[in-house]
């Protein structure tokens, strides 16, 4: 599996140098340029932009750290803070081509600051890899604008539960206590009509796909509690031809023409099938029998509508603030507690892009 990671990597430099070499725009006036494509629509869980957060959350004593067993549903608080990072932009055969060289990085942090005795930190999701490569071509054929390709080589995620979550585990009687949810995967996105004119009214469509590079999407140490509880189907230690090693996703944003005071209406959607992890966090040391909670295929739904202004006569970072309501629903799609299922969520969502 080394040798297949190293020749990946390959692949991308020389694709990366490539590309570059042939393209119109000179090598170094597409150093570090911002690209107006490529970037995440606004129902993406895991966004290259920064996002806040505040949801009216389905309440699970596995997360809930003040026990506030009485409460169907809480208020919670998450932030995402992503980047997008460009190395090189530039057109190929004039405008019809175009290529960027990007690095995609994020952070989820939720926090429970609505636990006045604490306000702790229940989990931090990263997501880090290999720069990301995005072709587009521009057609401008009826409905179709354009279409790119992109794909991200390799890419790592990692996630952390807080300590005071974890250490309320241990004395609330758990049999699990934390569940080392760290893969590597590649990443392949088709999408139809990038809005590269965030001026214009816009339908975009996109495809993706995460593909993992080998072992599962988690593990557990033994000595993070009973793993004979654990479905094996999704850890390392099991043949990778058992372990459902993909996500896929389709997402739909639009929006409206902009107004002349810079304000435009976004609406945004994705569809996601992907992997309930096999272990139930809620199961206690004292349980007998334990149950085992088999790993699963679910369908997870993410809807944002509200309004952007965009800054006059700008078009780079932080040009453009948003601010709506964001509906989620499916597994919860933080961390270790990816095992829940039927978890739901509605608030307000502030993005800055």
């Amino acid at each position: 599996m080394k040798r297949v990671s190293l020749i990946g990597i390959l692949m991308t430099i020389a694709i990366t140098l490539c590309a570059i070499e042939s393209a119109s725009t000179p090598f170094g006036r597409g150093l570090f340029r911002y690209a107006q494509f490529g970037h995440s629509l606004y129902a993406d869980m895991h966004p290259n932009f920064v996002r806040l957060d505040i949801p009216y959350c389905k309440n699970n004593p596995v997360y809930d750290y003040g026990n506030h067993s009485d409460k169907r549903y809480r208020w919670q608080t998450m932030g995402v803070f992503g980047l997008n990072l460009p190395l090189w932009t530039g057109n190929i055969v004039d405008s019809t081509y175009a290529l960027s060289v990007n690095m995609h990085l994020s952070a989820n942090l939720w926090m429970d600051l609505f636990d006045f005795s604490t306000s702790p930190i229940v989990d931090t999701d990263y997501r880090i890899g290999l720069p990301t490569i995005t072709f587009l071509h521009r057609v401008s054929v009826g409905f179709l604008h354009n279409y790119s390709v992109q794909w991200s080589p390799f890419k790592h995620e990692s996630t952390h539960i807080g300590d005071e979550t974890q250490i309320r585990y241990m004395d609330r009687g758990y049999a699990i206590r934390r569940v080392n949810v760290s893969y590597n995967y590649t990443e392949f996105v088709f999408t139809v009509n990038e809005a590269e004119d965030r001026y214009a009214e816009n339908h975009c469509l996109r495809l993706g796909l995460m593909l993992l590079w080998h072992g599962g999407w988690f593990n557990m140490d033994p000595d993070a509690g009973d793993a004979s509880i654990v479905d094996k189907n999704g850890t390392e230690f099991v043949p990778y031809v058992k372990r459902n090693p993909w996500e896929l996703y389709l997402q739909y944003q639009y929006q409206s023409p902009t107004s002349k005071h810079g304000f435009q209406g976004v609406a945004s959607i994705e569809v996601r099938n992907r992997e309930c992890y096999g272990y139930d966090l809620s199961v206690l040391a004292t349980d007998d029998p334990k149950r085992l909670q088999k790993d699963k295929r679910v369908f997870t739904y993410n809807i944002f509508m509200g309004a952007r202004y965009n800054t006059p006569n700008y078009d780079g970072y932080f040009s453009r603030i948003a601010l709506g309501l964001r509906v989620y629903h499916g597994n919860c799609p933080y961390g270790q507690f990816r095992s829940i299922a039927n978890y739901s969520q509605a608030g307000i969502c502030l993005m800055f892009e």
